[in-house]
């Protein structure tokens, strides 16, 4: 019944059938009980990859009572997963088995259609599977396909990897990653990215995504990589879709302006203006930003047209025209572009300022600080024509030619005001004389210094300025506070770690202004934990590396700037069970001072793996650190011998012991894990012949395996050999270790032999006056000594005529008690025949339950002593004696010398078959 409990621990799908037996459990008792008595079993149990091919060979059964012969072999218990053959006894499997979903565990009974079974495990053994890429079809076939827009927000999902791993129920996890992005067609784009617990694909903002600077599509190929390094991979395509998102760009003019005269007519074209856009497919229209009168403007063909006349004789007409002109595409994005137009002076005829020639005259206010021979009015309400120059001007003024060439002239009163002139630079009154230090990370807007300065002028203001683009810092325009303007990060490149600040302190009007400069240095502060190449490290070693064994280099970094926040330490945490098995030097992590253990029960228990940790932290202030998993997995190695209790046995058995009776135990132990996962072989000795012995190969048990007789055989030698099974990683036959051990068996002896006398009758002649002993006995015991046998007459002794008579030990004789003499007093006349029944007796004063006797039959013919004749002749009868012979066949089967041959031979070749696919299977 205990193998019944056994078979319930096995998957649900073997369950329900091995369950039903157990209804019949008194019958499978006895049938389990002779388990391997004959059958036997190449491979026993047979551990079995999973996704192993449909038909691989597993095992082999062989009963030699059936071998040969046709349909001998079949299971018991019926299984659609595994058959046998029926002729050859090969065992197979029928279908591909799956660790997660199918059973674990099947017991397959194997019979030859004898009383004997034998039971063969089959253990479904893990193997690390690949993820499946597949929940996409479109994506493992490399043909997915997606649109985005070109102004697609960053970090937001736009595709999401979906992989599975049938390892996962068993703690194994997938790790996302973009292993090639491809850009066309314009090539070395890199600007997407994908989230390593997510699968997330999305937008990363390393390269920005411009469909109009080429980047039309992308090829990423994404792969799901688990704890192992076993990955699928597949393709993802990502086209861009192209939207109007550039602004027109004008063709600049020489100089951003054009010249033309004041007598262009109206109507005629000036100038063309001329915008592109990058946007494919994009049309532009021109209009001017503000209304113009003068100028008029296609919108379609950006030509400029004349729209009044540019005299400048009018007052209300200029001599530049500022046109401020706007390009709008189609898709709203609009760019402005500033063309002056100079309107080019024609000389007329003198002609004075209306305004000047009345009575009153004018009046014109010039400032304070007006250099001399500056321009203060204009008295001519248009230039002279060429060759015609204004002689000189008075206060009471006449304009004539200077040729006197016509009497053309004007006059006039000018009334000059004074007015009051910003002409006072700036003072500043504060800046700080030393550097400013401040601390890297700093929020914006804070203030760092506040500058002061003033100006003499009357009701004139002072304002602060930048000298130059500043995106650090910003000044405020009316009170000089200088304020933090951009987040300081003293690791970044593009950050300086200290500033020159030139600045400006200017009046109203920007007339006039007065520069300074202020220092400012950034100081590092430890805001960066260390960074490593990897956070975690799957390792997987053999448990015999040498101590002193490098495992692995730790490369850390620390992106602050300065010592000692850019210092790094290492500190490896252990538990207790890992405390001396592993040291970390500096970042080198290695085996030591303890030599690694797989044969440990504890460490089964964590499943044959350590689980480290390394904290990297630097010695800034806070100080902050990283911590580091390191998985090690440790293979196992088959590096001990078996070892047994004694290295000899000595068992005693009694020579009438039944067959199938346990002899005795020899036990081995093996400390390579798993343990004691031993096999026992009979590979020489003095076995009998037939063998008179066996072992259980998982037990040590030796078995009688036919009847001893003692008295043929009182001991024997048997010799022993123990071999270690599944104590490789990788099974290896040529590997295995094993041990031996002598094993001698006493027979004890068991009255079980009657006493035979030889030989089993005598007859002899005497006369009737002997009084000598005249015939001895030669009776022996094979299982007793002389001196334990008794002898006595039990039949035939007509009153009490012989006697036994006994010197020592040996066999007695026989002797009459009384004269035979001729016709004398009980004597007599004639011949007489005596037939004697002698009782052998063995154990002679032992237990008479357990002694056993034979008869002998002696013959004695007496004749009469006498000189004369007889009166009478008397016929002797012939006494016939019959002797029962009982005869016990045992019956062995006895191959020919070449059958072991070839089966050892076959044997080895299946094993290096099986080691062969075995590794091949493991190498993939």
């Amino acid at each position: 019944m205990e193998l019944i409990e056994e078979i319930s621990d096995c998957g649900n799908v073997n369950c329900h059938q091995l369950r039903t037996l157990d209804m019949q459990s008194e019958k499978l008792s006895k049938v389990l009980s002779h388990t391997a008595a004959e059958i036997q079993m190449l491979i026993n149990p047979v551990n079995l990859p999973e996704n192993t091919p449909p038909g691989t060979q597993l095992s082999r059964a062989y009963d030699k009572d059936v071998a040969g012969k046709p349909d001998a072999y079949h299971f018991l218990n019926k299984e659609k997963d595994f058959i046998i053959d029926a002729s050859s006894g090969v065992i197979t499997s029928t279908k591909i088995f799956n660790y997660e979903t199918d059973p674990r565990r099947f017991l397959l009974i194997v019979d030859t259609g004898g009383i004997l079974r034998h039971v063969l495990t089959i253990n479904i053994i893990d193997v690390p599977e690949p993820p499946d890429c597949t929940a996409d079809p479109q994506f493992a076939l490399g043909t997915a396909t997606l649109e985005i827009a070109e102004d697609y927000p960053l970090f937001q999902a736009i595709y999401k990897l979906t992989a599975t791993d049938e390892d996962s129920s068993n703690g194994d996890r997938l790790m996302y990653s973009i292993e090639t992005q491809l850009s066309g067609p314009t090539e070395g784009a890199t600007s997407f990215g994908v989230d390593s617990i997510s699968g997330i694909v999305s937008l990363e903002g390393k390269d920005p995504l411009d469909f109009d600077a080429g980047y039309h599509v992308f090829q990423l190929a994404l792969r799901a990589t688990d704890t192992t390094g076993l990955f699928c991979q597949g393709t993802l395509i990502i086209k861009v879709r192209n939207i109007n998102d550039e602004k027109p760009q004008f063709e600049p003019f020489s100089l951003n302006s054009i010249n033309v005269t004041e007598k262009k007519p109206v109507g005629e074209i000036i100038a063309k203006v001329k915008a592109t856009d990058r946007d494919e497919d994009s049309s532009i229209s021109y209009s001017f930003k503000t209304q113009q009168k003068m100028f008029g403007l296609d919108p379609l063909t950006g030509i400029i047209t004349l729209l009044q006349p540019l005299s400048l004789d009018n007052p209300n007409n200029f001599k530049t025209y500022s046109l401020e002109i706007e390009a709008r595409d189609n898709g709203n994005n609009t760019s402005t572009y500033m063309l002056t137009v100079f309107v080019e002076n024609v000389d007329d005829p003198i002609v004075c300022d209306s305004s000047f020639s009345t009575a009153a005259g004018v009046t014109v206010s010039v400032p304070e600080n007006v250099p001399a021979f500056a321009f203060i009015y204009m008295i001519l309400a248009r230039d002279p024509d060429p060759g015609q120059e204004v002689e000189h001007f008075q206060i009471v003024i006449a304009v004539r030619n200077r040729d006197n060439l016509s009497l053309a002239s004007c006059t006039g009163t000018i009334t000059i005001n004074v007015r009051n002139v910003n002409d006072e630079s700036p003072i500043l009154r504060y800046i700080p004389d030393a550097p400013i230090n401040i601390y890297e990370n700093l929020p914006v807007g804070t203030k760092l210094v506040k500058l002061t300065a003033t100006d003499r002028d009357i009701g004139d203001s002072v304002h602060y300025e930048f000298i130059g683009t500043q995106r650090e810092f910003s000044i405020n325009e009316d009170s000089g506070e200088i304020t933090v303007a951009y987040p300081l990060d003293y690791e970044e490149a593009a950050t300086p770690h200290s500033w020159v600040l030139n600045f400006r302190a200017y009046d109203n009007g920007r007339v006039h202004s007065t520069t300074g400069t202020l220092t400012v240095i950034l100081q590092d502060v430890n805001d960066n934990p260390p960074q490593c190449t990897q956070d975690i490290y799957i390792i997987e070693v053999p448990e015999n590396i040498p101590v002193e064994t490098l495992l692995v280099s730790l490369t850390c970094t620390d992106k602050d700037g300065t010592v000692p926040n850019k210092n790094i330490t290492y500190h490896l945490i252990l538990d207790a069970f890992s405390n001396e098995t592993f040291t970390l030097m500096n970042n080198e992590l290695k085996i030591g001072p303890a030599h690694l253990d797989y044969d440990n029960a504890i460490f089964a228990g964590m499943h044959f793996k350590y689980t480290l940790f390394v904290r990297v932290s630097d010695e800034g202030s806070p100080v902050l650190s990283t911590i580091i998993t390191i998985i090690v997995r440790v293979s196992r190695i088959n590096e001990l011998n078996p070892i047994g209790t004694a290295s000899a046995f000595t068992f005693n058995i009694f020579e009438n012991t039944p067959v199938d009776t346990l002899v005795g135990k020899t036990t081995f132990r093996d400390a390579d894990w798993p343990f004691n996962n031993i096999k026992y072989t009979i590979v020489g000795g003095n076995l009998g012949s037939p063998p008179k012995f066996y072992i259980e190969p998982d037990t040590g048990m030796i078995k009688l395996l036919d009847s001893l007789d003692r008295e043929t055989e009182s001991q024997y030698k048997i010799a022993v050999r123990i071999t270690d099974l599944d104590n490789d990683a990788l099974p290896d036959p040529l590997r295995q270790r094993s041990g031996t051990a002598q094993v001698t068996v006493n027979v004890l002896n068991v009255n079980d032999e009657p006493p035979a006398c030889n030989p089993p009758h005598l007859e002899t002649q005497i006369y009737s006056n002997i009084k000598i002993p005249f015939i001895q006995l030669n009776c022996s015991d094979k299982d007793s000594p002389q001196e334990q046998l008794s002898y006595s007459i039990v039949g035939g002794n007509t009153n009490n005529q012989f006697t036994l008579w006994r010197l020592g030990v040996d066999p007695p004789s026989l002797t009459t008690t009384q004269n035979f003499q001729y016709d004398a007093f009980q004597g007599i006349q004639d011949p007489l025949t005596f037939q004697l029944l002698i009782e052998v007796t063995d154990e002679l004063g032992g237990n008479k339950a357990s002694q056993l006797s034979a008869t002998t039959t002696v013959i004695v013919h007496v004749f009469p002593w006498t000189t004369a004749q007889p009166t009478a002749i008397t016929k002797t009868t012939t006494t016939t004696i019959t002797t029962s012979v009982l005869l016990k066949i045992s019956y062995y089967w006895s191959p020919d010398n070449w059958i072991p041959a070839v089966l050892t031979l076959t044997g080895v070749l299946f094993v290096m078959c099986l080691y062969a696919v075995a590794w091949c299977l493991f190498k993939e």
